[in-house]
């Protein structure tokens, strides 16, 4: 479907390492996002998104894909980051909840750049799972969150989230910032993802494996 685009070259397992996805969604395709959902599926909104990617990298634009467990909110996000790094865009996939660990330890990504700053630099962020593991009573998770998104979009930096939580409980339940809900609502569509639970099609398998 998106052949005809220009700059475009396949991506290697360095790049996938770089990017730090994780191995379960190196396989992660457009073709294999579920159909099921309607003009909302992911299949249909993912496929949006790529087909006017220039505009919407020019925009800064991401998604907050919300929904049960297993729908495929993180494998569209990879699908979305590969395209991006198949146009040689920087790329980083990481756990919403390491990102306080990460800043208090100043984990490094590489010799020269803290986890830190490389997620508020990167061209595209895929920030996974987000949610109350991210929150703590100091005000500390949220303080860190509201810094990462208002300086990303103050650069028109793609930011992905995915999430389990409504977005519309987040300033209730997860005591956000108002600056950060207005910062998310300039850079972020949040999308009400919907359907089968896949991981219980992966658990199938797996018995079908033993026979």
């Amino acid at each position: 479907m998106f052949d005809d685009l220009p700059y475009r070259r396949e991506l290697t397992p360095s790049d996938m390492e770089r990017m730090r996805v994780p191995s379960r969604y190196w396989g992660s395709t457009f073709e294999k996002l579920s159909l099921d959902g309607g003009v909302s599926s992911l299949h249909t909104v993912v496929g949006k998104y790529l087909e006017n990617l220039p505009a919407m990298w020019k925009a800064g634009g991401g998604f907050i894909f919300y929904g049960a467990n297993g729908t495929g909110k993180s494998c569209a996000s990879v699908v979305i980051a590969k395209e991006y790094r198949r146009r040689a865009h920087t790329v980083l996939f990481m756990e919403a909840a390491d990102l306080k660990r990460m800043v208090i330890e100043k984990e490094h990504f590489d010799e020269s750049e803290t986890f830190w700053d490389r997620a508020k630099s990167v061209d595209v962020l895929c920030l996974d799972d987000f949610g109350k593991g991210i929150m703590d009573s100091t005000g500390f998770g949220a303080s860190l969150f509201d810094e990462l998104i208002r300086s990303r979009n103050s650069r028109k930096l793609v930011t992905i989230i995915t999430a389990n939580l409504s977005v519309d409980r987040w300033e209730q339940e997860l005591e956000l910032k108002t600056s950060t809900l207005h910062a998310l609502k300039e850079c972020t569509i949040p999308v009400h993802v919907v359907g089968e639970n896949q991981r219980v099609h992966s658990a199938q398998k797996l018995v079908e494996l033993l026979g």
